[in-house]
């Protein structure tokens, strides 16, 4: 084998290597509270704050909604924030995210998905608010592990 074919070939799995080390791990660094600080640039931080601040919404209209026994608003409510608002994440974005953050992110958005099928078969308000509990337990040890570096 020769010295070009054999560079190209360490020089493949180097960059393979460094793309699954991002994938899993993303641009992040551990600060001194031990959460890990996840750098994005200010437009990929305000859309990924934006995203959070809809899902915050969405809660407070599920739990008005609970409190009306209104099923349907609970429904509208968390398919809009189901994995149908996952669709159009930028790659360059996702990259930057640490394996763990993504799966808790997709594990929030299909749990709404969850809620608004439960709340369109005619779920119990208990059975909604269960639901919305996980929901925000998710929220709350993702809170707890990360955050955006500037």
């Amino acid at each position: 084998m020769n010295r070009l074919a054999l560079a190209a070939i360490v020089l493949w799995g180097a960059t393979i290597a460094a793309a699954g080390y991002l994938f899993v791990y993303g641009y992040t660094t551990t600060e001194p509270d031990g959460r890990q600080a996840v750098g994005l640039n200010d437009q990929e931080r305000e859309h990924v704050l934006g995203e959070m601040r809809g899902l915050l919404q969405a809660v407070g209209e599920i739990t008005a909604a609970l409190v009306h026994d209104d099923m349907a608003q609970i429904a509208k409510a968390a398919s809009a924030v189901g994995l149908v608002a996952t669709q159009s994440e930028s790659p360059a974005l996702m990259a930057k995210l640490p394996l763990d953050f993504k799966q808790m992110g997709l594990r929030v958005h299909a749990g709404f998905d969850e809620m608004a099928t439960a709340a369109s078969a005619g779920a119990s308000a208990q059975k909604i608010a269960g639901l919305l509990a996980d929901q925000l337990a998710i929220c709350v040890g993702c809170h707890a592990s990360y955050k955006f570096a500037r």
